[in-house]
């Protein structure tokens, strides 16, 4: 039987009594999804997996995702992104995975390989939380407005990890913007959430350009505030698993030349949609 333990009041905890790496039942892939909706990022230390094992344990949540549209997947495993610092992988931006596709991943699994004995944290916030603290004035004002999101307004953030010629990197940045609601309802929840982020989200429509800036500067500041944050010290075996609807994350860049190496799998979800839909 597993145990969710909390580590922050708006989201995150440790789970124990998880073996990732065995076939897990129903119960407790039940409780899992579960805790998962609950508490939004969960934690697993200890975790021993290969990228077979790691496409496995995704398979029990849904469909896993190719690895990512530009950026390199693990030899032989198309669905593992490899993420090594060593070959200039970094995630140093607030950002909700992918958001610039029509259906952004429902969530991923991380896991640490090598990590610096120093930094190297992840941070994630709650984006429900974060929608709560608005007046209710701005959600009201919120609720029925779109944002574009496109690979080109994180100009050449995967520039450094494209290794097919950039043929993929410029397909992806050609591609046309996508637009989400600001405000997304939960598909499983039912809860509302602010579905917009720095790395992506380039404007919100109807606002002029000014307009736009300062309401997502606003949403941003309300959302990454230290009480609707969970900040996660990573040990070598370790694995998160996030709820991508309803969150965004940061990885520090704090270990100078140390190595930071870990493996991700995504899994598809389906088409934001906002309140009244």
């Amino acid at each position: 039987m597993i145990e969710v333990q909390p580590v922050a009041i708006p989201l995150g905890a440790v789970v124990q009594g998880a073996d990732l790496a065995a076939e897990l039942d129903d119960a407790t892939v039940a409780s899992l999804r579960k805790a998962l909706l609950d508490r939004k990022v969960l934690f697993f230390r200890e975790q021993s997996l290969d990228p077979a094992a790691m496409v496995r344990l995704a398979r029990h949540f849904g469909v896993p995702t190719p690895a990512h549209p530009v950026e390199p997947a693990v030899a032989g495993h198309p669905e593992v992104l490899a993420l090594d610092s060593d070959e200039g992988a970094r995630a140093d931006v607030w950002h909700s995975d992918l958001t610039f596709q029509a259906e952004p991943p429902l969530g991923a699994l991380l896991h640490a390989i090598d990590v610096p004995e120093v930094g190297g944290d992840t941070v994630w916030v709650d984006m429900a939380a974060a929608y709560d603290a608005l007046s209710p004035t701005l959600q009201e004002f919120l609720a029925p407005l779109t944002a574009s999101h496109s690979a080109t307004k994180a100009g050449n953030y995967f520039a450094a990890r494209d290794t097919k010629g950039g043929e993929d990197a410029a397909a992806t940045a050609a591609a046309a913007p996508v637009h989400h609601p600001v405000v997304r309802v939960h598909p499983e929840t039912g809860a509302r959430t602010l579905f917009v982020n720095p790395l992506f989200t380039d404007k919100i429509g109807g606002l002029r350009r000014g307009e736009s800036e300062a309401i997502l500067d606003l949403i941003q500041r309300v959302a990454t505030a230290p009480e609707r944050q969970v900040r996660w010290r990573w040990r070598a075996g370790d694995v998160a698993f996030w709820d991508n609807r309803c969150t965004m994350h940061y990885a520090l860049l704090d270990y100078g030349g140390a190595r930071r190496r870990m493996e991700r799998v995504a899994i598809e979800g389906d088409a934001p949609f906002g309140v009244g839909v």
